[in-house]
């Protein structure tokens, strides 16, 4: 591994946004070390496979900038083999901290021994690296959990809040976690991304989570009506977008808290009704959550429906006044959350065969 930029160490390797930012770090030149669990097939193969998936040109010299680390973030020194930990030790000066279990149906301890107990083995493993000059946790906006009609800046955190989901709570808490070591000797930034959705540009996604779940069960006309108040507005973003901001913003040396969120949050009707328009499908009577008929629903619908609801009825708006700023340097731009944006997004979907369209 040879270059003259800095060395990163990089959990979360294999996932969504983290392969996103593997790209972007071996693209502009650094080394970096990408932590990655060894499955039904080896971790080197599963972090190329991901890099391939973005298809962002990452080959010769730049993939000799690479080096995979088998490991897991909840196992004793991360899985990491003694002779590994000692070489991340002596080099790594950055750490991108991307892992986590971002799944909503998962049992508390299960997802907070990733969230919270995989954090805090990797803030011990930074703890160890001589040469560490900044450490990058990613956490989420909604870690504001059941807070609504406020306003949810980059300086807020704690605010008496309950959770959505064991998600948010597990988030929050590594971020409280995180918040422990700004005064070690190196700075701390936290990232606060909103929901992340595909590329830009291609839609590209390898998971179909979150918001895709609805959508998916709208389009097979499974509810005739559903709690959701189409004014409420939805933070969504695109994982390039979010990506290119932690990677510029992760390499300056500060502690803060960057909330990665679209300037211009759109409600929940427009991105409902482009996506009816798009594929074609009939959606359900929405109606606020307070006012409406469970009754109308059966037991699978209300199962069904359960962990989309909360993000359906919010009005929270998430603010990024600094994180904008702190920008402005590298000429970053928000692209808008419109129509032709969802579109790429929708036709990913297609695709895949994810949606089906009506012809």
């Amino acid at each position: 591994m040879t270059t003259n930029q800095k060395t990163i160490f990089l959990t979360g390797a294999t996932g969504f946004l983290g392969s996103y930012l593997l790209g972007i770090l071996l693209d502009n030149g650094y080394r970096v070390y990408a932590l990655a669990r060894g499955k039904d097939k080896g971790p080197e193969e599963r972090v190329k496979a991901m890099l391939d998936f973005w298809d962002m040109g990452i080959s010769g010299d730049k993939l000799k900038n690479l080096k995979v680390v088998e490991g897991d973030i909840t196992g004793r020194r991360m899985g990491i083999s003694l002779k590994a930990a000692r070489e991340l030790h002596s080099e790594v000066q950055i750490i991108f901290h991307s892992a986590a279990l971002a799944k909503l149906r998962v049992p508390l301890e299960e997802i907070r021994e990733i969230n919270v107990g995989g954090t805090k083995n990797v803030f011990t493993f930074a703890s160890k690296c001589k040469k560490l000059e900044k450490f990058n946790h990613i956490s989420t906006a909604y870690i504001a959990g059941t807070k609504s009609n406020i306003y949810f800046d980059e300086d807020m955190l704690d605010m008496g809040q309950k959770f959505n989901n064991f998600y948010e709570q597990t988030k929050y808490e590594a971020e409280v976690l995180a918040r422990r070591y700004w005064k070690k000797d190196w700075p701390v930034a936290i990232f606060r991304p909103g929901m992340v959705m595909g590329d830009s540009v291609s839609g590209k996604t390898n998971e179909f989570r979150l918001f895709y779940e609805p959508l998916h069960i709208f389009a097979r006309g499974i509810y005739e009506a559903f709690p959701a108040d189409m004014k409420c507005f939805q933070n969504l973003i695109n994982v390039d977008t979010v990506g290119k901001a932690i990677f510029y913003l992760g390499i300056e040396n500060e502690n803060a808290v960057y909330q990665i969120v679209s300037p211009e949050a759109n409600t929940i009707g427009f991105f409902f009704d482009t996506a009816s328009k798009y594929f074609g499908f009939k959606l359900p009577e929405f109606t606020p959550v307070d006012y409406f008929d469970f009754k109308k629903l059966t037991a699978v619908q209300k199962t069904l429906a359960l962990p989309y609801i909360p993000y359906f009825n919010n009005n929270t708006r998430f603010l990024s006044d600094k994180t904008q700023k702190a920008l402005e340097k590298y000429n970053f731009k928000f692209p808008k959350i419109d129509e032709n944006n969802l579109n790429h997004i929708f036709e990913y979907c297609v695709r895949r065969g994810f949606i089906k369209a009506v012809s």
